[in-house]
């Protein structure tokens, strides 16, 4: 491993960064919080036939 990699897994083994899917969201809900749509979330659209 390379020596940032070493410092890294520290600093999650220690809990000094926060990181995951958990993570994930909630730094996508702050900043969709600050900044609005700014990505705009798909859209389900209904096959042309209609539903099955």
């Amino acid at each position: 491993m390379s020596p940032d990699t070493t410092r890294v897994l520290g600093q999650i083994e220690r809990g000094e960064i926060w990181c995951g899917p958990d993570a994930a969201r909630a730094i996508a809900a702050r900043a969709e919080e600050q900044y609005g749509g700014a990505w705009p979330r798909p859209t389900a659209t209904p096959a042309p036939d209609g539903p099955e």
